[in-house]
């Protein structure tokens, strides 16, 4: 492959690189030391590009700063995205609802820059910006692309496959990509594999969760403009190059919104844009410590049982949970063990018992009520962390206090539906 080849070949990598991890999580560094977070939602191939950032740390000359305006800005004023760095970062003055976040706004003889925070100053300036913006980019002037690595409780995504001229291929996370230079995989065995980029033939994207559709995984949705004015909405999927000079035998594969699949020659192609995609359900694990359990996301402690004239007891006095009656009523129970165990889970009502003779009251199920009305799962699935999630549905209307039972260990997590006036 010819050095003209091996940049163009950069180029339209790039355009697709926002797909490969979390939304917005894409970092771009400039060669003056610039670091943009966001994807790139607009570019011409052979031409500059658009990225929209949600974060971005900019390195300015001091001879182009006229003045910089400080002003200490109130708690209340602030973004959320302030809070969360002004927390993360102990950058408060003061205390409690009268602190304050030194913000600043830096004048040059383009304009003025607003609401940043000043990171360095003197013989440079480097400035924190945390509110969107777009920056017009030349392609010379990158020094490299990274990703984040994907979080270990990400249950869904996309890896990438390439395929070398020499034949072999390898697999797994995006992480990184000096343009017309090299590409790096993250293997599933923790060695980041790096390529040189005119020796990759293919660039192939699956998904990593088999119970999702490739549209559900991917934050952001590829839109092709091509030169007779069609446009294509969809997920490029696959990018094949030729080892000649040009594009003229080169193409992708895109996912169309309806399901279908389409082949575009790259030489066809006039325009690439992203935007963030409505169908993106990302799909998260939970970490859960021994005898904890989930309910709906809400982590609660299991409880052991004990058996009273043919009734399983149930203590209720540290029931915590109330769940609002919904129809239909759908129960997400997550627990830290194997799908064949989990078969064994039972989804009971607990009811209450009265001994007369002893003048006293207890909550429970009896065996019968576990082989003949227990609640049973409409679907089971355990992820690669061992978390297993049984999703259940109860009768619409249906109220009171009920329980997932283990009787191989005979414990029990438990949770109330009921409005928040009968909770109360």
């Amino acid at each position: 492959m010819k050095a003209t080849k091996a940049l163009l070949f950069g180029f339209a990598l790039i355009a697709g690189l926002a797909t490969a991890s979390a939304q917005d999580n894409l970092t771009i560094v400039l060669k003056g030391g610039t670091e943009l977070t966001g994807y790139i939602s607009r570019q011409r191939p052979g031409e500059n590009f658009t990225f929209t950032t949600t974060k971005a740390t900019v390195m300015l000359p001091s001879n182009d700063v006229k003045s910089i305006v400080d002003s200490e800005v109130k708690i209340t004023s602030l973004s959320p995205e302030w809070k969360d760095w002004a927390e993360k970062s102990d950058a408060y003055d003061g205390t409690g609802n009268s602190r304050t976040l030194l913000l600043s706004d830096i004048i040059t003889d383009k304009g003025s820059i607003s609401r940043v925070r000043i990171l360095e100053k003197g013989a440079k300036v480097r400035y924190l910006e945390l509110s969107p913006n777009t920056y017009s980019l030349n392609w010379d002037t990158i020094e490299v692309v990274r990703a984040d690595k994907r979080p270990k409780l990400m249950l869904s995504g996309i890896n990438r496959r390439y395929k070398l001229s020499s034949g072999m291929e390898y697999e797994g996370q995006y992480v990184e990509e000096v343009p017309g230079r090299t590409m790096s995989l993250l293997r599933d065995n923790g060695v980041v594999e790096v390529f040189n980029t005119e020796d990759v033939m293919k660039d192939h994207r699956f998904k990593i969760n088999p119970n999702q559709s490739l549209l559900e995984q991917s934050d952001l949705i590829d839109i092709i403009q091509m030169k007779n004015g069609g446009t294509h909405r969809g997920v490029i999927f696959e990018r094949n190059y030729s080892d000649s000079d040009g594009i003229t035998n080169d193409y992708l594969l895109i996912q169309l919104e309806n399901g279908s699949t389409m082949s575009v020659n790259l030489e066809d192609i006039v325009e690439y844009r992203k935007e963030k995609n409505s169908r993106y359900k990302p799909l998260t694990d939970i970490v859960l410590e021994d005898g904890q359990a989930a309910i709906n996301r809400n982590t609660l402690s299991m409880q052991q049982t004990k058996e009273l004239s043919g009734i399983v007891t149930v203590d209720i006095d540290s029931l915590s949970l109330n769940i609002p009656p919904a129809n239909p009523q759908l129960i997400t129970a997550e627990f830290h063990m194997d799908n064949i165990k989990t078969q064994q889970l039972k989804l009971i009502k607990i009811r209450k018992y009265q001994n007369k003779k002893a003048k006293v009251h207890y909550y429970g199920f009896s065996f019968e009520d576990m082989v003949k009305n227990a609640i049973l799962p409409t679907s089971v699935e355990t992820s690669i962390n061992g978390i297993s999630k049984i999703e259940y549905t109860i009768p619409a209307g249906a109220t009171g206090i009920y329980g997932v039972y283990d009787p191989l260990t005979n414990k029990i997590v438990v949770f109330k539906i009921s409005t928040p006036e009968a909770a109360a």
